[in-house]
């Protein structure tokens, strides 16, 4: 019997030492297993990793190509535009007690800072042609805007000022309304003139609004497209005495941008602003431009309306036009163009 149960005892022995060996051999198969699917994913991770670093590598390589070349264009068109405007700098700087125009540059610095900042913004046209479009793809009856080519070779007219309309010296020791009276029948058989007198106090801030804000849009009702042209408003401080005021289709502006024939044109004198209180302005709408004269008025009279600083919404949609800010809303320009 004790030789039974010693028997017996060791074959259990037996059994558990072979249960042992198949049980540590399982847990050995399942930590290899283990380790290498976390170096199967180890090694994708890795891959993954040098796969997204190249692709930074290449991005980086292909920015800072883009933004060298940038730097070098930027170089270029600041150069030309020095050469081009370095007399009336250097005369600028001479105004305003500097030295030379390093010097120029170092006293407007933060006010170039800021600006090359703003001209970061939106696109203020962005909205404005997306507009545009819509109203295109409204249109039903198929009628388009007159675009006229331009050839950017041709030679710019020099502009006019007082003198080229009347005789300033003679005009100079006449009392206003005599002025106002001669200025009036200067253009009264005028075919597709325009004219208007202002005193100081309402060019003052025509002349501010037009100097911080030198772009708008405003739009003109076309009855037989059912819906409105928007015209691109743009001031040019052209003289001492003599600003221009040139609206230009919006459709022409997009084509030949700075080569763009502005359908009209005004001029506003200040020769007699100090002396006399009076500004005087005239202008003319080119029959090619394929305005009405009723048209070129209501452009006339919502520009000084726009820019008069007397109604803060219209001061608003300059303000946003010009700083591409994305609340700039053309329906909303529309309300204000035809309102009483």
């Amino acid at each position: 019997m004790l030789q039974r149960t010693a028997s017996t005892f060791r074959t259990q022995s037996r059994i558990s030492r072979i249960i042992g060996v198949r049980f540590n051999s399982s847990l050995k198969d399942d930590a290899q297993k283990a380790v290498n699917g976390i170096k199967e994913q180890y090694d994708k991770a890795k891959d993954a990793a040098n796969e997204k670093a190249e692709e930074l590598k290449k991005s980086a390589q292909e920015s800072a190509k883009s933004l060298a070349k940038q730097f070098s264009q930027e170089k270029t068109i600041n150069a030309q535009v020095l050469n081009k405007y370095k007399k009336q700098l250097e005369q600028k700087a001479k105004d305003l007690g500097v030295s030379d125009l390093n010097e120029l540059k170092e006293k407007f610095k933060d006010k170039i800072e800021k600006t090359k900042i703003e001209l970061g913004a939106e696109d203020p046209l962005k909205q404005v042609l997306e507009w545009e479009k819509q109203q295109k793809e409204k249109s039903t009856d198929g009628s388009v805007i007159n675009v006229r080519k331009i050839d950017e070779k041709k030679e710019k007219l020099p502009f006019k000022v007082l003198n080229d309309f009347i005789d300033v010296d003679k005009a100079k020791g006449l009392p206003v309304d005599d002025i106002k009276m001669i200025w009036k029948h200067r253009f009264l058989n005028k075919e597709r003139a325009l004219h208007a007198t202002l005193d100081n106090r309402q060019f003052a801030n025509i002349y501010a609004n037009a100097y911080r804000y030198p772009n708008f849009v405003l739009p003109l009702p076309k009855p037989h497209n059912d819906g409105y042209e928007l015209e691109f408003v743009q001031w040019a401080f052209v003289g001492p005495n003599t600003i221009h005021c040139m609206f230009t289709t919006l459709a022409e502006y997009k084509l030949n941008k700075e080569f763009s024939r502005p359908h009209t044109t005004l001029i506003f004198h200040q020769e007699f602003s100090q002396d006399k209180d009076l500004v005087l302005m005239n202008g003319v709408s080119e029959k090619e431009g394929g305005l009405s004269m009723d048209e070129a008025q209501l452009l006339a009279v919502n520009l000084q309306r726009f820019y008069s600083g007397k109604f803060p919404q219209m001061t608003k949609l300059l303000k946003e036009f010009n700083e591409g800010s994305p609340e700039f809303n053309v329906e909303e320009l529309i309300k204000e163009a035809t309102s009483v």
